[in-house]
This record gives structure tokens, C-alpha cells and sequence, in this order.
């Protein structure tokens, strides 16, 4: 019985996992894009639990292809995760971007402070989980972790300061932590 419990903790919360995420779809400004946006989540949730179903806690050789296969669906990921951001702000009228900056500079601004976002988080998650034996690497870890978690607000403050506006870019934000820190396990995982 605490078997069939677990399996139904586990797809109630894909299910959770899934819909939170689909709810992404409504900053669009069109409701239909909550279903793709369910579409793709699921679809990108039942290649990850394909990958790893036959590999989970076996100590066997694992051949070249699956971890080809890993690695190509890590850097997939990965670039959803540094595009996702600026497409969000081109594509939907969450963010009230001023008249004054142009198409290059939102471009190059979206991209930069994501991959600096990016970038703190695989710091922090290095820090903490791979190097977190020594007091000093973990305040390190934690730190750039609290610095990646200002940038969305402190980018949004010259932008547009209200509830919705600062909660939503949080939002963009948890989706791309989730797509890194997935790419990171795909990638740094040990068969």
C-alpha cells in the first residue's frame, strides 16, 4: 500500500507541476496558450522520465547513445531556459517595456542578465551540492544564490513596479531555475 501511496504522491504532483507551469500560457493574453504551454511541459516531463526509467540505480555500463541522448536533451533545456525569458517579454504584454529602448537593446539586455542569472545558479548549485563539505564554499553558494534571486526584481524596478509586473517575472524566473537545474541533472549525472 505505501508503495501505490508514493506512485500517487508522485503523479498528483506532475500533475501540480504541470498546471502551475501551463498557468504561464496566460501572460500571453491568450488563454489557448495555457494548453501549450501544458503541451510542452508534459511533453518535456515524459522524455525526461523515458531517459531515465530503465537507468534509475543501475550499476551497469551504460552505452554512448543514452548519454548522447542526455546531453542533447540537457542542451535543449538549457536553451529554452536562456531564450525562454526574452521571448516572454517581446511576445506578451506582461512587461511594459519603455518606448525607448530598442529591439537590439531589449534583445541583448534579456540575454545577458538571463545567462548572468544562469550563471549564479549553476554557481550556487556547484558550491552547495558539490562542493558544500567546506562552511566557506557554502556561504559562497548561498550568497550567489540570493544575488540571482534580486536580479528579476531589481530588473523590473526601472520597468514596471507593480505587484503583477514583479510577480510574473518571477514566475518567467522559477520556470527557467526548473529548465537549469533539469538540464544540470541531465547533464552532471552519474550512471
Amino acid at each position: 500500500m505505501s508503495n501505490n501511496l508514493y506512485k500517487i504522491k508522485q503523479i498528483v504532483g506532475l500533475i501540480i507541476f504541470i498546471a502551475v507551469l501551463s498557468a504561464m500560457g496566460m501572460i500571453t493574453g491568450r488563454p489557448v496558450m495555457m494548453l501549450a504551454y501544458a503541451g510542452f511541459f508534459l511533453a518535456m516531463s515524459a522524455i525526461i522520465y523515458l531517459t531515465l526509467k530503465n537507468h534509475q540505480r543501475h550499476f551497469e555500463v551504460v552505452n554512448k547513445s543514452n548519454k548522447t541522448a542526455k546531453s542533447i536533451l540537457a542542451a535543449i533545456l538549457m536553451i529554452i531556459a536562456i531564450i525562454l525569458p526574452m521571448i516572454i517579454a517581446l511576445r506578451s504584454s506582461i512587461i511594459n517595456l519603455p518606448h525607448s529602448l530598442t529591439m537590439g537593446s531589449v534583445v541583448g539586455l534579456m540575454l545577458g542578465l538571463t545567462i548572468v542569472f544562469i550563471a549564479l545558479v549553476l554557481l550556487a548549485l556547484y558550491m552547495i551540492n558539490s562542493k558544500g563539505h567546506d562552511l566557506k564554499n557554502r556561504i559562497i553558494g548561498y550568497l550567489s544564490f540570493a544575488l540571482a534571486a534580486v536580479i528579476p526584481g531589481a530588473l523590473m524596478q526601472s520597468v514596471d513596479r507593480t505587484t503583477m509586473g514583479i510577480g510574473s517575472v518571477y514566475y518567467v524566473a522559477m520556470a527557467v531555475l526548473i529548465l537549469v537545474y533539469n538540464s544540470r541533472s541531465l547533464f552532471c549525472s552519474q550512471e
